[in-house]
């Protein structure tokens, strides 16, 4: 392949975390908060030295926390972004956590400056997934504020602009959300997307790497398959370990509801086959009484028969058992 894979560590920092590249930063921000990155500096630049140092003797999610991130100031806010291309526990809370984090770093008391708080100031933080995170819709990108929803306002002064952008999402809002999507799945730009665009995937051209950069990206893409081959198997063991348990419980459970059911419709078929059987033997008893009576009177069995309805059979029975 030609291009390395802009969503890989090394590529992502390369691209929108080196001082050479600020301009491809630039416009990234620009395109998807619409503000103007005035004095923007890039925290902790990427460098090839740096970056073998963060992966000697790491492990690859060890190296993704510290690596697949970028963090920069503007003349009057900061910036951070992360690459997240796979769903990861507490991930909602991870991504505001940080730029919160960012936002209270700057509080700071200081001979010069007693009020730490004017010292705050905006953030705004862009995570983009390689997963769906929200699933009601098809909009690729949110950026969410403070807000009041009964009064339909904000607050006065902006403060935290957190976005999240879905690469596999087809709905945009601009042209260049379009290419920036279509840069970070690897498909082909056309010759009027914007230069730094251009720029961020001619950096990525093998041919424009040297060599110990590409090294490092076969091994980091090596450390990775390793890990994803540890949590599939992590996650196939959980769900058979989970398969197995709930069936488990299942059986107990549906065998433990199957004794409370059995019991319930038991007793309850006890008791009304109980009442029809008393009743019906009451009513034997009852017609018994009665024959014996008539018979007691000498009547004619023609007129037992037709006074009670019963068979001669029934009647013979109950000459004999008085008799």
């Amino acid at each position: 392949m030609r291009y390395v894979n802009p969503t890989s560590d090394l590529a992502f920092k390369k691209v929108l975390g080196s001082n050479e590249n600020v301009h491809i930063l630039a416009g990234f921000i620009r395109d998807f908060f619409f503000i103007e990155p005035e004095d923007l500096v890039i925290e902790n630049p990427y460098s090839i030295k740096a970056y073998k140092e963060q992966l000697h003797d790491k492990e690859i999610n060890r190296l993704r926390a510290t690596v697949s991130d970028i963090a920069a100031t503007m003349s009057f806010a900061d910036y951070k972004s992360e690459l997240q291309l796979r769903r990861s526990h507490n991930f909602d809370e991870r991504s505001l956590y940080y730029p919160l984090d960012k936002y209270v770093s700057r509080y700071k008391v200081t001979p010069d400056n007693p009020s730490a708080y004017a010292r705050l100031r905006p953030v705004y933080a862009m995570n983009i997934l390689g997963f769906n995170h929200f699933n009601e819709d098809e909009d690729a990108l949110r950026v969410f504020e403070l807000y009041d929803p009964t009064r339909n306002k904000k607050p006065k002064k902006s403060i935290l602009h957190i976005g999240y952008f879905e690469l596999s999402k087809s709905q945009v809002e601009t042209k260049n959300q379009r290419l920036w999507q279509d840069y970070f799945l690897q498909k082909t730009l056309p010759a009027t997307a914007p230069d730094y665009i251009r720029d961020a995937q001619q950096i990525l051209d093998r041919a424009n790497m040297d060599e110990e950069e590409l090294n490092m990206i076969t091994r980091t893409e090596y450390l990775q398959s390793i890990y994803d081959d540890q949590m599939a198997y992590a996650t196939d063991e959980g769900r058979a370990l989970g398969l197995a348990e709930g069936r488990a419980l299942g059986l107990e459970q549906g065998l433990e509801q199957g004794r409370v059911l059995g019991l319930e419709q038991g007793l309850e078929q006890g008791r009304v086959l109980g009442l029809e059987q008393g009743l019906e033997q009451g009513h034997s008893q009852a017609l018994t009484d009665v024959i014996r009576r008539l018979l007691g009177r000498n009547r004619p069995l023609e007129e037992i028969i037709d006074f009670t309805g019963c068979s001669k059979e029934f009647i013979a029975l109950v000459i004999e058992e008085h008799s």
